[in-house]
């Protein structure tokens, strides 16, 4: 009886798992096409329209996915793709911008753009109607963040602290909150399959924005909000250097490739696939970054170590990035000298490092002279639960020093809860991987997120801090420990059916 029970929930939660295909195709084209006019309006909205329109267009879009009852998983991708600025669009927080994301001010000092706006939405839309789904993870998360918050108290008493910075600092913490409404909200493998495939044009969106800025010397966003963005060139050669605008959308873009190229379950033209993650590691390429060089690069070598069709995969995207080369090479878009004399001349930097010569690095020179000694110093007067948001934080606070931020702000009790964190998690994909059999369709996926999960490190441990200050940031990475838990549940679903055969 006990088995024949379990049987009959195995078949539920199958069925509740599979859609129709065909169905799939043509729901994908339709919010294709919905989300690229959206995305275009937006820009229209912003900066060619008067703020009150913006924020009666915003507020529109807003009350409409409130009261949506389905595709919130449209909604999600929107706000991701705003929130991370492709192109440099929509990143102009500066309060005397014209052409900026409008504010919607209720309380005094406190403004709130439509991102935040949504981020609240959402949680509120997901306590009401979302499906409750236990989180994993939620006895790290919950000790991080009453540790954060008491850190905050302590250190804005001790300290003081800004009204501006004290909303700066909730704001990203409450970002957070999108591991549950996304969790809440897009509950179906195909809707998350949707929303993935909602932020891939984006890619090529941004790589267009930086061959444009090699073309005609000036960004593509100046001639919707002239002289945003001034010239940047590369440290080595001296030449243009199209750093990405929208960092993350690409990241996202190109591991969330290689997860469905992983995917066993994942049934659309895996060329679109092949394109996707070519185009993300060529915008990498030509922005010159070395960070995310390293980190596109360790994720596609793992790809290829942990992938049943090595062969397979390994001619995939290299007949893609040979076309994609020849393409740009002889239509004379990009130089050939530009490649190879100035990107690849600052990349191959990345060397330097791994000889141990971190100081021929002009960037890691600068941060390892200048700025760490000034963070190490403010760190050793108060190491342990350190200085919150406080206005020694906010002024001490540099992007380029990955984890130490973590210290700076939080000490080394709050450094320690992260590590336990970090630990949780690779234990969680540890334990489902061996519970899991050889035959499940997402265990080769799974792999895919540690890898992802990884490169977040790579980068955490060297300059990038992930985690605090930016919601852009926290948008990302909340969305990642969502995708984790959610894929994590599917795989467990997918082995009680495979047992239950």
């Amino acid at each position: 009886m006990v088995s024949s029970y379990l049987r009959r929930i195995d078949t539920m939660n199958r069925n509740s798992m599979e859609f129709s295909w065909s169905h799939f195709r043509r729901q994908i084209l339709v919010d294709l096409i919905a989300i690229i006019i959206l995305f275009v309006l937006s820009i229209y909205i912003v900066y060619f329209t008067p703020q009150d329109i913006a924020k009666l267009f915003f507020l529109i879009v807003l009350f409409m996915f409130f009261f949506s009852s389905k595709r919130d998983y449209f909604w999600f991708a929107y706000f991701f793709i705003i929130a991370q600025g492709p192109g440099y669009f929509f990143a102009d927080f500066s309060g005397l911008s014209l052409h900026r994301l409008p504010l919607y001010t209720f309380l005094p000092s406190m403004s709130f753009t439509p991102i935040d706006l949504f981020v609240f939405v959402a949680f509120l839309k997901a306590l009401d109607r979302g499906r409750k789904t236990p989180l994993r993870l939620k006895k790290p998360l919950l000790i991080v963040l009453a540790y954060i918050i008491f850190s905050i108290a302590v250190s804005s008493v001790i300290y003081g602290v800004e009204v501006n910075s004290l909303a700066w600092n909730l704001r990203w913490l409450f970002y957070y909150s999108i591991v549950i409404s996304f969790l809440y909200l897009v509950n179906k493998r195909s809707e998350t399959y949707q929303f993935i495939l909602l932020v891939f044009p984006m890619v090529f969106f941004i790589l267009f924005t930086q061959i444009y800025y090699l073309s005609f010397g000036n960004e593509f966003i100046n001639l919707f909000n002239p002289g945003f963005r001034p010239l940047i060139l590369n440290t080595v050669s001296g030449e243009l250097r199209p750093v990405i605008g929208g960092g993350l959308i690409t990241f996202f873009s190109f591991i969330s490739a290689v997860f469905l190229l992983a995917n066993r379950d994942y049934k659309l033209p895996k060329i679109y696939l092949h394109f996707v993650l070519v185009a993300a590691f060529f915008s990498v390429f030509l922005s010159a970054t070395r960070l995310w060089f390293v980190i596109f690069t360790f994720i596609l070598v793992g790809y290829l170590f942990v992938s049943k069709e090595k062969i397979s995969s390994t001619i995939g995207v290299i007949a893609v990035a040979f076309l994609v080369l020849v393409t740009f090479i002889y239509s004379g878009l990009i130089p050939q000298n530009l490649l190879v004399g100035s990107s690849w001349g600052r990349l191959q930097q990345i060397f330097y490092a791994v000889e141990g010569n971190v100081y021929s690095i002009d960037t890691a020179r600068n941060r390892l002279i200048k700025a760490t000694p000034v963070l190490m110093y403010m760190i050793k007067q108060n190491p342990f639960i350190g200085y919150g948001i406080s206005d020694v934080a906010m002024d001490c606070y540099d992007n380029d020093l990955g984890f130490l931020n973590t210290i700076l702000m939080f000490g080394i009790v709050g450094f320690s809860f992260f590590i336990f964190f970090f630990a949780r998690l690779f234990l969680m994909f540890g334990s489902h991987l061996k519970s899991i059999s050889g035959s499940n369709p997402l265990r080769i996926s799974l792999k895919i997120l540690i890898l992802a999960w990884a490169g977040v490190l790579i980068g955490y441990f060297s300059t990038w801090d992930f985690f605090t200050m930016y919601f852009n940031k926290v948008f990302f990475i909340s969305i990642l420990i969502a995708v984790a838990e959610f894929f994590i549940m599917q795989a467990n679903k997918e082995e009680l059916h495979i047992r239950g055969k």
